[in-house]
């Protein structure tokens, strides 16, 4: 659990309580590549800390898969309704390669949250984190040219590339793939 324990810590110090108190509540689960953990239009209340392996999230629409963000060792990952609404998810969660995760209920998640203020803190923090992130990926749509685009997800996702089929990638730059591999030739 060395990468869960090291991404919490970088986003906010837990005491060795509360640490202990999350990671006791959490169940170790296995999922081979290409595996749906959260199926979009359904409810799913479970968190999942990533320990091994990457995850997409995806949105579908009209026979096509967007990619709408990626998760990696000591990332946190779930259906946002399904956490914030208890709706069903409007994204899916997959597997891009065989994953070890820790899986926590999200009531288990929120009793933790009112018992520890670290651990709420965490949550919070957490979640400001990955709201700018996202604001600063659809600004990168909206304003910069492909090849900054590319840039900043290679400083952003370092070694990422290597990991993913580049047609993620690509969708998730809002890039067609013949302008991403004219990019990465250019390197």
């Amino acid at each position: 659990m060395k990468n869960i324990i090291a991404k919490i810590k970088q986003v906010h110090p837990l005491s060795d309580e509360a640490l202990n108190a999350l990671v006791s509540e959490m169940e170790v689960k296995y999922y081979p590549k290409n595996t749906c953990i959260v199926h979009s239009g359904t409810t799913d209340r479970m968190v999942y800390f990533i320990e091994e392996g990457i995850t997409r999230s995806v949105f579908h629409h009209d026979g096509k898969d967007t990619t709408t963000w990626f998760s990696k060792e000591g990332d946190v990952t779930f259906g946002m309704d399904s956490l914030y609404y208890n709706r069903p998810s409007i994204e899916s969660i997959e597997t891009l390669e065989d994953c070890k995760m820790y899986v926590i209920s999200i009531d288990k998640l929120n009793e933790l949250y009112e018992t520890y203020i670290d651990i709420a803190n965490w949550g919070r923090i957490l979640h400001q984190d990955v709201n700018k992130e996202l604001s600063h990926i659809f600004v990168d749509r909206l304003q910069l040219p492909p090849k900054e685009r590319y840039e900043n997800f290679m400083l952003r996702y370092p070694g990422l590339i290597n990991r993913v089929k580049l047609k993620y990638v690509a969708v998730f730059l809002g890039i067609s793939i013949y302008t991403l591999s004219r990019i990465r030739s250019q390197k």
